[in-house]
């Protein structure tokens, strides 16, 4: 069996991240750095100089390569994507190994945020992309249903994958999805995933510091607009329906486990859906009858309108100065 062609790579597009040096790029994977910057160095990326997708949009331009990738990676079989912040403390073949045995795409789990509609409801509380993308992103999720709003949510920091078929079209759906919503591609990763049969391996791990990685803090990201904030006290409800979804799951599970001692109450709760429901047949039947009124009304009014107008052809049919039974 030929062995695996393995990278590691990064972007560095707009300049305002600070290019981390990686100690275990003195393994056999290669180490690549994708930028648009004429002037950056490194003693431990290769650097490949790339034309950004998207001129004014340098961090969408960056999760294009993140997901899509380039074709200077088309040579590898398997790749560790890492964002540039991102420093390895052990050799990628560890990592590859461990992380593929058995997957074809593997990434941390959050270790801050348990599901994924509590990462929309922090990138709307913080502000960090445009609230009616996001809320749009949201209640187009919650349509399909909550079960994965509720599920968990990855931290998509670290990237290992397998290239195939079924890989391509995960990160093609991934794409479509950074380009039309939110830019946060944690938000999409586990819809696109499934949206296209394939589970992800979520590895379990601080997100920060790990046996294998460091992830240091940002240095010169640019400032968030005020104008984005000022759209926060005007959170919409939908922004917690997963939360409350599972609020809910649980207080009819505790319901159900006392539920002879909330009869009296489920009764009322049932009489009072029975008379909603009673009154909605009456409101249909009442709608019902008046439709057919109107019906009757319409065909009476066609019955007149048909009489005259053959009056008046009967009335112009008749000679001149003869006069009729109806000439009275």
């Amino acid at each position: 069996m030929p062995e695996k062609r393995r990278v590691v790579y990064t972007a560095m597009i707009g300049g305002y991240e600070q290019l981390q040096e990686q100690p275990a790029a003195d393994s056999s994977v290669d180490f690549i750095c994708l930028t648009d910057d004429p002037h950056l160095r490194s003693d431990t990326w290769r650097l490949e100089h790339i034309v950004p997708a998207l001129s004014e949009d340098p961090i969408r331009s960056a999760r294009q390569l993140k997901i899509m990738g380039h074709p200077v990676l088309s040579a590898y079989d398997e790749s560790i994507w890492v964002d540039a912040r991102v420093v390895l403390k052990v050799d990628p073949d560890l990592i590859f190994d461990e992380w593929l045995a058995a997957a074809d795409i593997a990434v941390p789990l959050h270790s801050y945020r348990d599901s994924v509609v509590s990462e929309f409801a922090e990138i709307l509380r913080v502000g960090l992309d445009d609230s009616h993308r996001v809320y749009e992103q949201l209640n187009h999720y919650a349509v399909g249903g909550l079960d994965r709003l509720n599920g968990p949510v990855p931290w998509t920091g670290i990237m290992a994958r397998r290239r195939g078929p079924v890989v391509d079209a995960v990160m093609a759906e991934w794409m479509q999805h950074v380009w039309r919503y939110s830019r946060r591609d944690q938000l999409s990763f586990m819809e696109a995933s499934a949206r296209c049969g394939l589970t992800p391996d979520l590895v379990e791990m601080d997100n920060h510091e790990s046996d294998v990685h460091t992830w240091h803090l940002h240095q010169g990201r640019p400032t968030r607009s005020f104008a984005l904030r000022s759209a926060l006290p005007f959170l919409a409800p939908v922004a917690e329906v997963g939360v409350l979804r599972g609020e809910l799951q649980r207080a009819e599970a505790q319901v159900e486990a006392v539920g002879a001692r909330h009869r009296s109450e489920l009764e009322r709760e049932y009489a009072r859906a029975i008379k909603a429901e009673q009154r909605l047949k009456r409101v249909e039947e009442d709608l019902r009858l008046a439709l057919v009124t109107q019906r009757r009304l319409l065909d009476e009014l066609e019955r007149v309108v048909a009489e005259r107008h053959h009056w008046w052809r009967r009335l112009l049919r008749r000679p001149s100065g003869t006069k009729g039974s109806d000439d009275r």
